[in-house]
């Protein structure tokens, strides 16, 4: 029975002594989305495509640092107030690795069917269109697919929106 105290009250010390080691937070953006209960964290060191409210075009930038205060995101060559940002683009890589398989796919049907119609010994089985129309929308599809999904754009407005975290103890 005392062994089981001891063992206890050494368990508690070691929890003890883990609560007062210094924990570090962090600081990210977090997108927050209408609806859901979870965001998506994009932490300092991400490369991210945004867009600028009344821009036209597309800016590629890593996140340097996050300026709470100010709510400015900092990239290497310029900090942006975060109101200013109006949508971001992801790549949509699934996109690419589908169409890849679609595409194998077109070419391994039309290599096996034609292989087996030159080994298999029977002079009534031959390469029929039907192996082309299979090989061909196949391929057709996988090479269309990345092309037309290529990006997924997230426009910023009343159902998301981005906020800065700052997690860090309060002694900044």
């Amino acid at each position: 029975m005392k062994h089981k105290f001891l063992h206890r009250i050494s368990i508690l010390s070691i929890v003890a002594l883990l609560g007062t080691v210094p924990c570090f937070g962090q600081k990210f953006l977090a997108l927050e989305r209408y609806g859901k209960a979870k965001n998506i964290n994009i932490p300092i060191g991400t490369v991210i495509t945004y867009q600028l409210r009344g821009a036209q075009g597309w800016y590629t930038a890593e996140i340097v640092d996050l300026n709470f205060k100010d709510t400015l995101v900092i990239f290497p060559k310029i900090s942006i107030p975060l109101k200013e940002i109006s949508a971001l683009r992801y790549d949509k890589n699934w996109a690419k690795a589908v169409g890849t398989s679609l595409r194998l796919f077109g070419i391994s049907w039309s290599g096996i069917a034609l292989v087996g119609t030159l080994t298999d010994k029977n002079p009534t089985t031959h390469y029929e269109w039907s192996d082309a129309i299979v090989s061909g929308s196949a391929y057709l599809t996988g090479f269309l697919l990345p092309k037309i999904l290529k990006h997924k754009i997230v426009e910023l407005g009343k159902r998301k929106r981005l906020r800065i975290m700052d997690t860090r103890p309060f002694d900044r």
